[in-house]
């Protein structure tokens, strides 16, 4: 089956050699990976050169890739938010990748309203981090996401991780209030251990899908705080809870890729 994931953070080689983009060609040929979104790295991971911002490096990088998309990223710490996401819209990039507890913003305060307002504009998913993060949760309560849904009707958006482990409840809550717009990020959502904060496990995926449909589900990686064994794993688990579901080819395809090409607006190849 071929497989399109989400959700590859990466990094330049002298920054985090492992989170590479050829580590993660390396890993998505060993997991039989089709094709990825990568993410551009966050600005305190990224060492400028002449200027260049994280989303024209990953630009440069990837242009030539046929297997890989390009997410950007916004620097919360400079004042030019709607010129960064124009930015990112200019260079060909299929959305954007937001994290408020490690970015430091609230989810609906103006600042970020700034780049919802020209990412629904330009027609730019934004992929979230949600669930737990070790920032105070008034800034990132998962239930904000349903005002930003409502405020942007137009504007895509994929909660990754689903809440987490703790605030799963409240995500399917945005998802079912908001049924064509809201996404599933189904990222590091079946192991236990090194990924305990985002487990879900199959039953509430199974929930998700008997409560949200199969439609807005996405499969992701979280390369490469997970490895080849690990994303291994976690398509294994993937496919064993949509068979326990009895779904068949066609609904499998939107998991590993079809939901994700319709929410970034391109057809598959």
């Amino acid at each position: 089956m071929k497989i399109i994931a989400h959700h590859a953070h990466v990094f330049q080689e002298q920054v985090r050699a492992e989170g590479s983009i050829s580590s993660l060609k390396s890993v998505m040929d060993e997991c039989s990976i089709d094709q990825a979104v990568c993410f551009a790295p966050f600005s305190k991971y990224f060492q400028s050169e002449n200027g260049e911002s994280a989303n024209k490096w990953l630009y440069e990088q990837i242009k030539n890739e046929e297997r890989l998309l390009g997410f950007g990223t916004i620097d919360f710490t400079r004042d030019d938010l709607k010129d960064q996401t124009e930015e990112i819209f200019a260079l060909g990039l299929s959305g954007i990748k937001m994290h408020p507890a490690f970015q430091k913003f609230k989810i609906d305060d103006d600042r970020a309203c700034q780049v919802y307002e020209v990412a629904q504009k330009r027609g730019l998913p934004i992929s979230f981090h949600t669930g737990i993060h070790w920032h105070r949760i008034a800034d990132y309560n998962t239930l904000l996401y349903d005002e930003v849904a409502y405020r942007f009707p137009e504007l895509k958006i994929c909660m990754e991780h689903v809440g987490g482990y703790s605030f799963f409840n409240e995500a399917v809550a945005v998802m079912s209030n908001n049924r064509t717009n809201v996404f599933a990020g189904l990222t590091s959502v079946f192991d236990r251990g090194q990924n305990k904060y985002w487990y879900l496990g199959e039953e509430k995926v199974r929930d998700l899908i008997w409560l949200t449909g199969i439609d807005r589900c996405v499969f992701g990686l979280d390369f490469p705080y997970n490895n080849a064994e690990k994303i291994k794993e976690a398509i294994q688990s993937m496919n064993h809870c949509l068979d326990s579901l009895g779904l068949g080819e066609e609904e499998k395809a939107k998991v590993f890729g079809g939901n994700l090409l319709r929410m970034i607006g391109k057809q598959e190849k």
